[in-house]
């Protein structure tokens, strides 16, 4: 017999019709909802609570369960040292949010986060990437525009020119087969990502005591 397919295409709650499905390893696929805790390491004590759809993103959640915080220290006098997060939480509006309160913040970066471009440098004064490739036509890329992808991110695309990538032998491999130019896309907030990962490859055994302490 094939185990029963579900999703939120197949079921739902007729008296609940928020809660979606979801599973973690070794549960039962079920219909949820997602809770979220911030907890004061120092006093042991709950500093936020927030409940969320099933399935969506931690980092959507992290300004209002840092606002529950921030406001409960503020009632009771307490200073905030550190925010301490696994990387659920990392996003760009969660790293700008540590910016602008101020935020000892330590949030490893989402996988999908590329410190370099294999081949490519940047070049902050020029706003552009480099090609450095061996045996290339040391092609420029400069800002073309800032884009949303289809996840709704905000991006800075840069783009060679065809002139420049059109003919160089490493074309195909670079650029594939059928187009003539490089582009490469980036969030808006790739210096908050650049800088938390510089913050964590630096600090790694501080971190792991603070990842062992949470």
């Amino acid at each position: 017999i094939r185990p029963k397919f579900l999703s939120n295409h197949t079921h739902y709650s007729p008296t609940d019709p928020d809660a979606k499905i979801s599973t973690k390893p070794g549960k039962p696929r079920q219909l949820n909802y997602a809770g979220q805790l911030a907890v004061d390491d120092k006093h042991h004590v709950i500093t936020g609570a927030c409940a969320s759809t099933a399935g969506s993103k931690d980092s959507t959640i992290f300004s209002e369960i840092m606002d529950q915080t921030l406001s409960n220290f503020k009632q009771n006098d307490i200073q905030i040292g550190e925010v301490l997060a696994d990387a659920g939480y990392s996003s760009g509006a969660s790293l700008q949010y540590c910016e602008d309160h101020n935020l000892d913040a330590w949030i490893p970066n989402f996988g999908q986060y590329k410190p370099e471009r294999e081949g490519f440098i940047f070049n902050k004064k020029e706003n552009r990437y480099e090609c450095i490739k061996e045996g290339g036509n040391k092609a420029f890329l400069p800002f073309k525009r800032t884009l949303i992808d289809s996840k709704g991110y905000e991006k800075k695309s840069y783009r060679s020119s065809e002139h420049d990538c059109g003919k160089c032998i490493l074309r195909a491999e670079c650029c594939g087969k059928v187009t003539k130019f490089k582009k490469l896309e980036e969030s808006i907030h790739k210096p908050l990502y650049d800088k938390m990962h510089e913050k964590l490859t630096q600090n790694k055994a501080y971190h792991r005591r603070l990842v062992k302490r949470r």
